[in-house]
């Protein structure tokens, strides 16, 4: 008898060793479940203040890498306050590369030593500026390349400049830095198609390397539109164009934006405007493709995470 009682204490002795254990590993899952999903909403911060950083900085590429840096340095510390500094570099002049690491401090979890007090997290996020070879919200006037502003030269833009428009001469560069188009290229548009173009931008994607015909017929019904846009300081959408004539019309190769200061004259066949150029970001585009040529790129961006 006394043999048994002694075995059943020994028993109860072993199984209040065996809950206590198991109780420690379930409070230990628990909390590395706990801090397991702290630590990931940290890192997803700080992915999200990565990319933030990223498409900022990239902003000011490809002609301002330094002022890139500044400001994805800046926007990171807006999005994760504290967080060290990232690491910004570039692969390419269009592109800007933020890697960034914290630690994440564990709660629960560091009761079962010293390797969970903290982890290290870490992020990566890598976005690209292209010239779009399609956009949308285009406005119906063309402008010569060769007075277009480019990236490769920035003080262009914001600079005052005349533009002007000949009927007599349509096709020549040197009469005619502009000139109107049938974005529809269809042949049928009317001076109220090209105003309401004017007002509101063409609604559908619209591509480079194409022609576009001239709008013809009446001109003067588009002024009250221009003078419109000058006194909103609207931004229009330009096609750019680098060759035309009556047969083909006008050869697209980009897009520039640009701010009507002033319609100076739109009467008869003479037409001139002045304004300036301005770099312009396309928050409307899921994705550009790279215009191979740093020529071609007229200031109009788009902005993507490629990482």
């Amino acid at each position: 008898m006394r043999s048994l009682l002694g075995r059943i204490r020994c028993d109860s002795g072993q199984a209040f060793v065996f809950v206590a254990f198991v109780l420690m590993a379930l409070v230990g899952m628990a909390a590395l479940v706990i801090d397991g999903g702290s630590w990931y909403r940290a890192q997803r911060h700080l992915q999200t203040a990565a990319d933030a950083a990223a498409l900022a900085g990239a902003q000011e590429l490809p002609t301002k890498p330094s002022t890139a840096t500044t400001v994805a340095l800046d926007y990171a510390q807006r999005n994760y306050a504290g967080v060290p500094n990232p690491t910004v570099t570039f692969p390419d002049a269009a592109t800007i590369d933020v890697s960034a690491t914290a630690t994440a401090p564990g709660v629960f979890a560091r009761i079962y030593g010293a390797a969970f007090d903290e982890v290290d997290i870490s992020a990566r996020a890598q976005a690209r500026v292209s010239a779009p070879l399609e956009l949308k919200n285009v406005a119906p006037i063309a402008v010569y390349k060769d007075e277009a502003c480019i990236v490769s030269e920035p003080s262009c833009f914001g600079q005052s400049v005349t533009i002007a428009f000949s009927e007599d001469d349509p096709f020549d560069p040197t009469k005619s830095k502009f000139g109107l188009l049938d974005l529809d290229r269809d042949g049928h548009v009317g001076a109220d198609d090209v105003k309401d173009w004017i007002e509101d931008g063409y609604q559908d994607f619209l591509p480079v390397d194409t022609d576009y015909p001239p709008a013809t017929g009446e001109k003067n019904g588009i002024k009250q539109a221009l003078e419109d846009a000058a006194d909103q300081e609207r931004v229009l959408m330009f096609p750019v164009f680098d060759t035309a004539n009556a047969s083909t019309g006008f050869h697209i190769v980009g897009w520039a934006a640009f701010v009507i200061d002033e319609v100076v004259k739109w009467t008869g066949k003479e037409h001139e405007l002045t304004g300036h150029f301005v770099t312009f970001i396309a928050t409307d585009l899921a994705g550009g493709g790279t215009i191979p040529d740093p020529d071609l790129d007229f200031g109009v961006h788009v902005i993507t995470l490629t990482h």
